[in-house]
């Protein structure tokens, strides 16, 4: 048998042995948190930048439908007013010019009759009038006599050309001719100086492709009137007609793209954007990750070290029963500590009970964090987190910023503590006029603010109104009655203004309200 001193020598003590499993797990469980945050932030990154330029995408395709619709009511607008000029060249000269040089819509214009015979061209210098039109987009407009969009194809002077064309009949309903603008894909045309204002700095870029997968803008030009070929998002792209998703693009890079569909045209916007410049930021949060969880990890190391000891102490009187092996009773006193089951369970219980007192601390400090302590309203660091959720889900909300008119005088007239008391009771009556989301701030000294969500400033006026007389009727101790003046002012994404400027707008209508005698609300 082994005797005690050799026992302590052969092998590793109990406390060290859970000190070590301990540890171990609670490292293996700080890394699991720490990948999976990771994961759930580089996640988020991806789907929020594939919404953007999704959105980005469907924007611009937005923006081109109304330069096609207005090129288009250019087209026919000019065409109904051919049907009696086909045979004068001099007034066609100068519809074609007036066409090509007004609005730069189209790189060049031609007026053909019935047969495709050119009767005017613009610029001249296409020496094309008297000529027959044997192009894709002149046949199929003599084919068609409708208004049309061409597919994209090579013209007779070798231009990669879509060609608009509209029909030009009498009053007989006979086909005269049509009158088309052609834009040029390879040379700077209205389509580029449409989408060649939206550039990145950090690799991102917008091209567009036709149901073919024919490239008919692309920030590099000599791509404009190639075949899109080794994407692996291509298909999947010209398929659905809008969304997102993540693809290797021909040049073997990770791109986070996002489409949407011209209608008239059915061509298809992309824009995209490097998968690693958009984790870029990512470094930086798991950094901030890392700094806030640290100091709390090593407090827990901290406190398993402490607790390993408190948990190995009663197992030493087993290691004192061995010293008295030959004792009668020594079975019956070894048999009778289930050593194994007690730590088990003791170690379960003191790691539940430390994790939830941990929890209770984190909920109390940050209920300390958020709230007023004189009068249980939430302070300003609540109030700003809850602005910038709401900016986040685009809910719009109103602003009521109120003040206790000559506040001061309470507390010169009465002291803090009646000052105090009104304070509280003031807070009370705005909690009456909260809904479900609303929320109620004290941001500093008599100065409160009440956001509510999804309210315009007309149902915000109204509601201040409401909650400025119930304030004036309300009798207060010692005090008697008060009253207040509040600003109003209302944000919504469509609007195009900050929070801030918000803030300052209600802040502004407050004292508009002050300098108007107070006991008045303003809306901004």
């Amino acid at each position: 048998m082994y005797s005690l001193t050799t026992l302590k020598s052969k092998f590793l003590k109990l406390n060290r042995l859970i000190l070590f499993l301990a540890l171990t797990a609670t490292t293996l469980t700080f890394i699991n948190s720490f990948y999976s945050n990771y994961e759930v932030q580089k996640g988020q990154l991806i789907l929020q930048t594939i919404e953007v330029n999704r959105a980005y995408a469907s924007k611009l395709s937005d923006t081109t439908e109304v330069f096609i619709t207005s090129s288009k009511q250019q087209l026919v607008y000019a065409a109904n007013s051919l049907f009696d000029k086909m045979n004068n060249e001099e007034r066609l000269k100068e519809e074609a010019n007036r066409l090509k040089f007004q609005t730069d819509s189209f790189n060049s214009v031609v007026i053909s009759d019935a047969n495709g015979l050119t009767q005017a061209a613009s610029p001249e210098t296409l020496d094309l009038v008297g000529r027959r039109l044997t192009s894709a987009g002149s046949l199929e407009a003599i084919e068609e006599k409708t208004l049309l969009i061409s597919r994209p194809y090579l013209s007779t002077l070798k231009n990669l050309i879509v060609f608009l064309s509209a029909p030009v009949f009498d009053f007989q309903g006979n086909y005269l001719g049509f009158l088309g603008g052609s834009i040029y894909l390879k040379s700077p045309n209205i389509l580029s100086e449409i989408l060649g204002e939206h550039n990145y700095k950090n690799g991102s870029y917008i091209y567009v492709i036709d149901q073919d997968k024919q490239v008919l803008y692309h920030p590099e030009k000599d791509r404009i009137g190639s075949f899109v070929a080794e994407n692996d998002g291509i298909d999947e792209i010209v398929a659905k007609k809008e969304g997102g998703l993540l693809l290797t693009n021909s040049r073997g890079i990770d791109m986070l793209a996002g489409f949407s569909t011209i209608p008239s045209t059915g061509w298809i916007v992309v824009t995209q954007s490097p998968l690693e410049s958009t984790l870029v930021p990512l470094t930086g949060i798991m950094e901030k990750v890392i700094l806030r969880t640290l100091p709390m990890a090593l407090a827990v190391f901290l406190f398993i070290w402490l607790f390993a000891r408190a948990i190995s102490r009663p197992l030493q009187q087993l290691a004192d029963r061995a010293r008295s092996l030959d004792s009668p009773t020594v079975h019956e006193d070894i048999e009778s500590i289930d050593s194994w089951y007690v730590e088990s369970l003791g170690l379960k219980k003191a790691m539940l009970n430390g994790v939830k007192l941990i929890h209770n601390q984190i909920g109390e400090l940050k209920r300390d964090a958020e709230t007023d302590p004189l009068t249980g309203a939430n302070n300003r660091r609540a109030f700003e987190f809850q602005l910038k959720q709401l900016a986040l889900l685009e809910m719009p909300f109103s602003i009521l910023a109120l003040d206790i008119d000559y506040f001061k005088r309470i507390n010169d007239s009465y002291g803090h503590s009646v000052g105090d008391d009104v304070l509280k009771q003031q807070t009370q009556i705005l909690n009456r006029f909260c809904r479900d989301g609303d929320m109620v701030a004290r941001t500093g000294g008599e100065e409160f603010v009440l956001l509510l969500k999804q309210t315009s400033s007309e149902d915000a006026f109204i509601i201040a109104e409401r909650l400025r007389v119930a304030i004036s009727d309300e009798t207060f101790d010692v005090v008697g009655n008060i009253t207040v003046s509040i600003g109003i002012s209302t944000w919504s994404i469509s609007d195009g203004i900050s929070i801030e400027k918000t803030l300052s707008l209600a802040d502004k209508a407050l004292y508009q309200a002050k300098e108007q005698g107070r006991n008045r609300c303003i809306i901004a």
